[in-house]
């Protein structure tokens, strides 16, 4: 068997098994579920073991603004770097002013380290008011994803696919809208800072649309991730019968 169509085999042994038993994992967030609901960083640190919930909170005299959360992990092979410069060009490009917003790169890998984390700004280039945090236990790190209903799935190598969105929370921490995409236009960017701000309606209306769009941002994330795995392993020794029970155990989670 040809080591490509061998590993096109493990691959797909993998994803079946964890989509069996996951079947509902990597579906875009429900926001009929979660607007309105309060979104905790209760347990997170920054990359310098700061708590995010002390540095999120406003203190008396200061402006309220609306928070943008963007859910990454910093081994991301595709989207998740993607995701974040295109997000610090459309808030550069917008008219909205710095005090509108704070912005939090949250890690949803219970990997992600302080070093990572510092890594991700540095490469990224990323403005000193920005958070980048990473959730110090396992209770709190799945508190917060589930208030905001997402949702990953191990795909083997340290890797998770998973839906691509921004979160916008308004000033007291209540999830108002989702901006799903890659990509973000600047003047729906700020319109849903200033309805998170005024306590606007969001407009989840779309989602029916969102589900489709999701899944082919899946398909298409899980075809990186297996042409990166080939290019990974192109001189390694031929397939052997273990090679799928390695993928299958990698893929749960």
């Amino acid at each position: 068997m040809p080591l490509a169509w061998c590993y096109l085999a493990a691959f797909l042994a993998g994803i079946v098994a964890a989509a069996a038993s996951q079947a509902q994992t990597v579906l875009p967030p429900d926001p009929s579920k979660t607007i309105g609901g309060r979104v905790s960083f209760e347990g997170f640190v920054d990359e310098n073991g700061r708590d995010v919930a002390a540095l999120t909170a406003a203190s008396n005299g200061e402006p309220k603004h609306a928070w943008i959360v963007s859910p990454i992990y910093t081994r991301c092979p595709f989207t998740c770097s993607p995701i974040t410069a295109a997000l610090k060009t459309a808030l550069r490009e917008s008219a909205l002013a710095p005090s509108d917003y704070g912005v939090v790169s949250l890690s949803f890998d219970p990997r992600e380290t302080g070093e990572s984390l510092r890594a991700f700004r540095e490469t990224l280039q990323l403005p000193t008011g920005w958070l980048t945090v990473r959730a110090a236990t396992a209770e709190a790190l799945e508190r917060t994803l589930a208030s905001m209903d997402f949702r990953t799935m191990a795909i083997g190598e340290g890797q998770y696919a998973h839906p691509n969105l921004l979160v916008v929370l308004t000033p007291e921490m209540r999830l108002n809208e989702y901006i799903f995409g890659v990509t973000f236009p600047p003047e729906q960017l700020a319109a849903a800072v200033r309805a998170a701000r005024s306590g606007g309606a969001s407009s989840y209306r779309w989602y029916g649309y969102v589900v489709v769009f999701s899944a082919v941002g899946l398909l298409l994330s899980a075809f990186v991730f297996f042409t990166l795995l080939l290019k990974r392993r192109a001189n390694s020794p031929p397939c052997s019968p273990s090679l799928g029970k390695r993928g299958g155990r990698q893929a749960d989670g």
